[in-house]
């Protein structure tokens, strides 16, 4: 029964620190693209980079 527990208690751990890394990533991958949208958007003086950003993603 003690295994089972250890087992359950690894499989939880794995599963959460597989959201939080997931997590991060995600948001420095989105974060870094929309910085690269918002420096065309600084160059261009238009708002249509990030538009074309935003229907890339969605």
């Amino acid at each position: 029964m003690a295994d089972v527990l250890f087992g359950f208690g690894i499989v939880i751990i794995l599963f959460a620190a597989g959201i939080v890394l997931g997590f991060f990533i995600m948001k420095s991958y989105y974060s870094k693209r929309f910085y690269m949208a918002a420096q065309k958007c600084m160059d261009d003086d238009s708002f249509e980079p990030l538009i074309d950003e935003m229907s890339e993603i969605s």
